[in-house]
């Protein structure tokens, strides 16, 4: 191979390699809504026999996790500011991608929006306080003030949450019925507060499997809301990957 015909191959592969580079941070930095649900390295694993609103639920609760404790360690542990600000920026734009991308697999998007970009926000805000609070080398009471603050921010936040967007129901699918009981299956529901899983409620007529109910739950003190009965039974019959209401009858 002449020199000339290297240098045209590698230039080639260069403009490959930033057209590829260009073109990906296009996605991340203006996302549109994916057309097939995604395929997560940690999350997918876990939860692979799940629908794609749970991975995709399961995934947003783990990135989560992860920022508030690589936060915590940064911050309170080894003081690096200026290392917790670039992790904040890295985790708010891929959130932000994230939500955008495959917010529309989630059964209802936008409490999911609301709950995630607050909550970030607000554990963001936390973790700044409390360094501006450290460099002024403040008496002790006033770090518990602070937390004082932060928890009372917290309980704000989970009724203003609650007062917008939760509701004492949920949808679910029918998947057996034995005797005066029916197997229920339920997808994670942020604003009912029920977390996915199957339960067993009492018979109603037209309950058959396959088709999508509405499901009365309880609210328990700092614990998981319950399903507790069935209140309604839509005609059309539906799979796992939706719950979504159609042609409501009583």
């Amino acid at each position: 191979m002449s020199i000339d015909d290297f240098l045209y191959s590698l230039g080639g592969a260069v403009e490959r390699v930033i057209t590829l580079v260009m073109k990906g941070l296009k996605s991340f930095f203006f996302p549109h809504p994916r057309e097939s649900p995604p395929s997560f390295l940690i999350s997918g694993r876990l939860s692979s026999k799940y629908t794609p609103h749970e991975r995709i639920s399961l995934h947003f609760q783990l990135l989560f996790i992860l920022y508030i404790a690589s936060g915590f360690v940064l911050v309170a542990l080894v003081n690096r500011p200026f290392l917790f600000l670039a992790l904040s920026c890295v985790y708010l734009l891929y959130l932000r991608y994230a939500l955008n991308a495959y917010g529309d697999f989630l059964i209802d998007p936008a409490p999911y929006r609301f709950f995630y970009y607050g909550l970030s926000l607000l554990s963001f805000l936390v973790f700044v306080g409390y360094l501006v609070l450290k460099r002024l080398n403040e008496n002790v009471v006033w770090y518990y003030a602070y937390l004082l603050a932060v928890v009372v921010s917290v309980i704000a936040f989970w009724v203003y949450f609650k007062r917008k967007f939760g509701r004492d129901y949920t949808y679910g699918v029918v998947e057996e019925v034995k005797n005066d009981l029916v197997r229920v299956f339920v997808h994670d529901d942020i604003s009912a507060n029920v977390k996915p899983g199957v339960y067993w409620l009492p018979a109603v007529p037209d309950a058959e499997p396959g088709r999508v109910v509405k499901v009365l739950v309880e609210n328990r003190a700092f614990r998981g809301a319950r399903p507790v009965r069935i209140l309604e039974i839509y005609l059309s019959q539906s799979s796992q990957s939706s719950t979504e209401p159609k042609n409501a009858t009583e």
